[in-house]
C-alpha cells in the first residue's frame, strides 16, 4: 500500500492511500546541454520547497501527532514511498492542515497538509 511517513525521530505519523509524487523539476531550475550534449540542471537557489501530503491516517493517536507536529512548529522527517528520508520538513499552517473523520463508522481520518523546509 503507498504509504509516506512522517516522524520527529519519536512519534511517527504514516500516511496511507497516498498520491504518488512524479518527480518534476521545480520551478527554479533549468535544463541546458552543454557543448558535448550532457544534460545540467540549474537550479535557483535560496528556494522554499514544498510537498503536498494527502491520504488517510488511521488511528487517532496520529492525529494527535500531527496536531502536536502543528501546534509545536516540530522539525520533521519525511519517509517518502520509496523509503527515501528527507529531513528539516515543517508543516505549513496558512492554510492550514485538514484534519477529519472518515465519514460513516470508519475509524480513519483524512488529511490534507503541505510540508515546507528552507533549502
Amino acid at each position: 500500500m503507498p504509504a509516506v511517513k512522517i516522524t520527529d525521530g519519536a512519534r511517527v505519523v504514516t500516511v496511507e492511500e497516498t498520491q504518488e509524487r512524479r518527480p518534476s523539476p521545480p520551478l527554479g531550475m533549468q535544463t541546458l546541454p552543454t557543448v558535448t550534449g550532457e544534460v545540467v540542471v540549474y537550479e535557483t537557489v535560496g528556494r522554499l520547497r514544498e510537498e503536498a501530503v494527502a491520504g488517510r491516517v488511521t488511528t487517532r493517536e496520529e492525529v494527535d501527532f500531527l496536531e502536536a507536529f502543528v501546534a509545536e512548529g516540530t522539525q520533521l522527517y519525511l519517509i517518502d514511498r520509496d523509503g527515501t528520508t528527507t529531513a528539516g520538513w515543517r508543516i505549513k499552517t496558512d492554510p492550514l492542515p485538514t484534519i477529519r473523520r472518515k465519514d460513516g463508522d470508519s475509524v480513519d481520518w483524512l488529511i490534507t497538509l503541505t510540508l515546507w523546509r528552507a533549502p
